[in-house]
């Protein structure tokens, strides 16, 4: 990136990770809207207003070079900050067109097709990016989500154990992005394109290795692969200082028997992102105990509110309700 549009980038970026607002889809500005999905629990869901003019400021940094990638880019993030997917998704797709091997409207888009519950399209954007982008966490995470939520298990976890499992780091990635060989050896994360490799490799990336091995948990467990998923958590250590992905590590402490479900999910959980992310979890590991009607209630508790219908864990939950196949497909009705 450069100039101006690697300066909003950082904005944009800054406004995902640390907004409350972006997290838990509160103060949806509904009004006339056209609402950005109906779930197949026919709920509508909708964007939220350009509060703090940040979409105002990326559009009309857009409109003054509109053949700027990355302010192409900037501004599509800058939409879904306020879940405007109906507008960030044709500005990826306009970025794919202007640079078909460029991986990060691919990845971007992908994401948001998961958001649309279109996975089947999220798919294709995800592999596509594997293809251009094969260590990235972000694009694993991503890909192997949404093999999940169409319930491919068994390529969900062969999607997240070859991150895990990798040792080297593979071709450059875009500045800032994760590289699946950090998660276990430190390798250097902002090797990429407008970046230099470090000197000397950095800590290992706990955070991010315990979200993609809790994703890896369930995935094994939804595919009936229970000594594997045994063996992953013995390498689960107790007193990691997670935060980040703490939901995340207490689930994992979950699975292992080191918490309880009143300790990583008290009622006043329900209320918050990381409940859902959490939650999920539970439900996924009660259906693979063969708790199929504690796990399916779980789930109808997850998705009861809506505020959060942007999280992985309402998305997964809404899924499993509503697949036609599944152990849960009683419950939708």
């Amino acid at each position: 990136m450069r100039g101006r549009g690697v300066v909003l980038a950082a904005v944009v970026i800054a406004a995902l990770t640390t907004s409350p607002a972006a997290l838990t889809g509160l103060a949806q500005a509904q009004g006339d809207q056209k609402p950005q999905v109906v779930s197949a629990l026919g709920k509508k869901f909708f964007a939220k207003a350009d509060a703090d003019g940040a979409i105002a400021k990326a559009d009309a940094a857009l409109a003054a070079d509109p053949n700027n990638l990355d302010l192409l880019i900037a501004a599509a993030r800058a939409h879904d900050v306020a879940l405007q997917f109906d507008a960030s998704i044709p500005l990826y797709t306009k970025a794919v067109g202007m640079s078909p091997n460029d991986v990060r409207a691919y990845r971007f888009r992908g994401h948001r097709y998961i958001s649309t519950r279109k996975f089947d399209l999220a798919i294709k954007d995800l592999e596509r990016a594997l293809e251009l982008a094969p260590s990235s966490f972000d694009v694993v995470y991503h890909l192997g989500l949404a093999y999940f939520l169409t319930a491919r298990f068994p390529d969900a976890a062969k999607t997240y154990r070859a991150c895990l499992d990798r040792k080297t780091p593979g071709p450059p990635l875009p500045a800032g992005w994760r590289d699946c060989a950090g998660l276990s050896t430190g390798a250097p994360p902002d090797r990429g394109v407008a970046g230099t490799a470090a000197a000397a490799p950095a800590a290992p990336d706990i955070e991010s290795t315990i979200g993609i091995t809790d994703w890896l948990y369930r995935s094994l467990r939804r595919a009936g692969r229970a000594e594997e998923a045994k063996a992953l958590l013995a390498g689960v250590p107790e007193g990691l200082a997670v935060k980040e992905n703490l939901a995340y590590y207490e689930a994992l402490r979950f699975y292992k028997g080191a918490r309880t479900e009143a300790q990583v999910l008290p009622d006043e959980a329900f209320n918050e992102n990381t409940g859902v992310t959490v939650g999920y979890g539970l439900a996924n590991f009660y259906l693979a105990e063969g708790q199929t009607a504690k796990g399916c209630a779980l789930m109808r508790r997850l998705v009861k509110d809506e505020a959060h219908w942007n999280a992985f864990g309402y998305i997964g939950a809404e899924a499993d309700l509503t697949r036609k196949s599944g152990p849960c497909a009683a419950a939708a009705k």
